[in-house]
C-alpha cells in the first residue's frame, strides 16, 4: 500500500513539475481558457480602455436576446463575461449568443481566433490608471514617475498594442474600437460589434443596454454593489467619468514624453498630439 501511495504521489509531482514547465515557456496559456472553444470572442484592452463598460453593454444584450430577467452587476458580471485573469475555468456561455465573450488584458496571444481590441486615448490611460492603481495600493508613486515606469506607464501601452497590430497572424478575426467612438455612439459600435459575429440586434434592445449602462447607473451600481465590501478603501471608485482628463491632470512635460514615446502608435488609432504640445 505504501508503494502504491508513493508512486502515485510520484506521478502527481511529474505532472505538476510538466505542467509548471509548460507554463513558464509558453505563458500565453495562462491567459487562455482551461476549455478553449473556437467561436470564444475575447475583449482585450490595455487597463483602463474601457473594458468594464463595454462588458455590460455585452451582458446587457445577450440577457435580453436570451430572454433571461437578470440584470448585470458589478458582483457578478463575471458570470456573464467572465475575466480570464480572475480564472481560466470558465462559466458556459449564455443561450444567446451561443458563444462565450470573455474580458482579458493579455498581450498578445496566439491562441486567440476573435478579438475585440479596445482601445483608448493613451494620455487618458494613464491618468485613469494611476488614479486606479494608487488607490488600491498597486502603485505609490506619483502620475509622472508611474507614466515613466516599465510596467505600467507609456511603454507598457505601446508593448501591449504593438504586440497585437505587429504579431497578429492574418487568419484571426480582429477588430479595433476606440473608445472614444464607443463614447460618442454607443449604440452604432454596440450593433458594430455584434454586426461581425453575423447577428443584427434589434434597436429596443440596444437602447435598453445602453440605457441600462449609462454614467449614473453604473456608478448606481459600483455603490450598491461595493457597499459593504470591507476590503476596497473607503474612498474607492472604478467608474470614472472618462473623457479628455489627461488636460488637467497630466503636465506638458508628461505629455510630451508620451507622444515622444508613443506617438506612431498613437497615430495607428487615429490619435493626434495637440498642435501647442508638440
Amino acid at each position: 500500500m505504501a508503494d502504491k501511495f508513493k508512486k502515485i504521489k510520484a506521478t502527481s509531482n511529474a505532472f505538476c513539475r510538466g505542467l509548471r514547465r509548460r507554463l513558464r515557456d509558453q505563458p500565453h496559456l495562462l491567459t487562455t481558457p482551461s476549455t478553449p472553444r473556437i467561436d470564444d470572442t475575447f475583449l482585450v484592452e490595455f487597463p483602463k480602455s474601457g473594458i468594464t463598460w463595454l462588458t455590460f453593454l455585452i451582458a446587457s444584450v445577450n440577457l435580453q436576446k436570451s430572454g433571461i430577467d437578470r440584470q448585470p452587476t458589478f458582483f457578478a458580471i463575471n458570470d456573464l463575461v467572465p475575466d480570464i485573469h480572475t480564472s481560466r475555468h470558465l462559466p458556459k456561455p449564455l443561450p444567446f449568443p451561443g458563444h462565450r465573450f470573455i474580458k482579458s488584458h493579455a498581450p498578445h496571444n496566439p491562441l486567440y481566433s476573435k478579438v475585440i481590441y479596445l482601445v483608448r486615448d493613451p494620455r487618458d490611460v494613464m491618468a485613469s490608471y494611476h488614479a486606479f492603481a494608487t488607490k488600491l495600493g498597486w502603485y505609490q508613486g506619483s502620475l509622472s514617475d508611474m507614466i515613466r515606469d516599465q510596467h505600467f506607464g507609456i511603454e507598457a501601452w505601446v508593448n501591449h498594442a504593438q504586440s497585437w497590430l505587429t504579431q497578429t497572424r492574418p487568419s484571426v478575426s480582429f477588430n479595433v474600437i476606440r473608445y472614444e467612438d464607443l463614447r460618442s455612439d454607443t449604440a452604432g459600435v454596440l450593433k458594430h460589434i455584434y454586426a461581425l459575429l453575423g447577428f443584427t440586434i434589434e434597436p429596443e434592445v440596444i437602447h435598453t443596454a445602453v440605457e441600462s449602462s449609462s454614467f449614473s447607473k453604473m456608478k448606481a451600481n459600483e455603490d450598491f454593489c461595493t457597499d459593504r465590501n470591507l476590503t476596497l478603501p473607503s474612498d474607492f471608485t472604478f467608474v470614472r467619468k472618462g473623457g479628455n482628463s489627461h488636460k488637467e491632470e497630466i503636465s506638458a512635460e508628461d505629455l510630451g514624453y508620451i507622444e515622444q514615446l508613443a506617438g506612431e502608435t498613437m497615430k495607428v488609432f487615429g490619435y493626434e498630439c495637440h498642435p501647442n504640445e508638440e
